[in-house]
């Protein structure tokens, strides 16, 4: 069944883990006043994404980073064209030795975690979702430029792998979504380029991304997580999963849980660093327990998010009602750390301003 709606309801991130959860397979359509962006599903999976600003074909890319030379290029082209039945560009150049398949699919999944990553940031316009028809698999209409991964990519990993990339930089050439671009004073003429953003990157708010990211990590973990953002002497509750019990979810975002008294959300937060064990009973703590759906809790964790040398952030996570001990905390801590440096440049992106030219 079709369906639609406005990304200020329903973002591309959660349109994706919906598609996914469901095994779609379909053409999910996203639509701004000047721009248009298309990606393709099978089965859940991503195995096209085209649109965004920064239009680039596949032999431009390959070009581009010496992969292959013109020449060749050329004569793929013509292979592809003989007349003999149509085949993707990239299937040629496999063919003809002039690309392992490895190094083809790797640039495939670069373009589509470049696309995706500034996909993300479209905090407004519209999207709509066609399933294929008969519920067979989508067709994928591509031209010579397009990048097609026909196995396709989880869209969990596509996501994760678009939030990693912000804090890697990788993102710092694209230009900024439109809404962020300022506009130009009466009678100016247009910039010859795109604009930059004031950082050069970062443009658009990523924490949202982060944060799901971080949860997404910890559910391969844990049976159950929550997020809190942390504000003077109150945390609240800004995502989560695993949360079994009728109406969970909802109470933890409206609870506000106080960190003046003693709880395992204030231990993070006054030491800054992890901890792992048991769940004192403490007020705040049974408060906690009663909004998570009143399971018995023998050990759980709290993990701080420090931005901009303060806890922003905190995940607390345990395993009941299975009870199963807590593991090693390592890659935890690091998906956490990841998580607030993306956190950390987008707050700066927030109040950065555009430098002076000369200074």
């Amino acid at each position: 069944m079709s369906f639609g709606g406005r990304l200020e309801t329903l973002d591309l991130s959660a349109l994706l883990q919906t598609l996914s959860v469901g095994a779609a397979s379909g053409r999910l359509t996203l639509t701004r006043l000047d721009r248009h962006a298309v990606l393709v599903l099978r089965g859940g999976r991503v195995v096209y994404v085209t649109g965004g600003a920064a239009l680039e074909t596949l032999a431009g890319r390959l070009l581009r980073h010496r992969l292959v030379a013109e020449k060749d290029l050329i004569a793929a082209l013509e292979r592809q064209h003989d007349g003999t039945g149509y085949r993707r560009l990239g299937e040629v150049l496999v063919e003809m030795g002039l690309l392992a398949e490895g190094t083809l699919q790797a640039i495939v999944r670069q373009r589509m975690q470049e696309l995706v990553s500034e996909l993300l940031a479209w905090r407004s316009g519209f999207f709509r979702f066609e399933p294929a028809a008969g519920g067979s698999e989508a067709d994928v209409e591509v031209d010579l430029g397009d990048f097609v991964l026909p196995a396709g990519l989880p869209t969990q990993e596509l996501l994760i792998l678009a939030v990693t990339a912000l804090d890697h930089g990788e993102l710092s050439q694209l230009p900024p979504p439109p809404d962020t671009q300022p506009p130009l004073a009466p009678g100016a003429a247009p910039p010859a380029g795109p604009v930059a953003s004031p950082t050069g990157s970062y443009a658009a708010d990523y924490t949202g991304e982060a944060v799901l990211s971080l949860l997404r990590f910890a559910s391969q973990v844990f049976s159950r997580a929550v997020v809190f953002a942390t504000a003077g002497d109150e945390a609240r509750g800004v995502g989560e999963f695993g949360l079994l019990a009728k109406g969970a979810a909802e109470s933890i975002r409206d609870a506000v849980l106080s960190l003046r008294e003693a709880s395992i959300l204030r231990s993070a937060v006054e030491r800054r660093r992890s901890y792992v064990g048991p769940l004192e009973p403490t007020r705040v703590n049974l408060m906690l327990v009663a909004l998570l759906g009143g399971d018995k809790v023998r050990e759980a964790v709290a993990v701080p998010l420090v931005v901009q040398d303060e806890v922003r952030y905190v995940l607390y996570a345990d395993n009941a009602p299975l009870g199963r001990s807590l593991g090693p905390l390592d890659t935890l801590e690091s998906a956490a750390a990841r998580a607030a440096r993306i956190i950390e440049k987008t707050l700066l992106a927030r109040v950065a301003k555009p430098r002076t030219a000369g200074i």
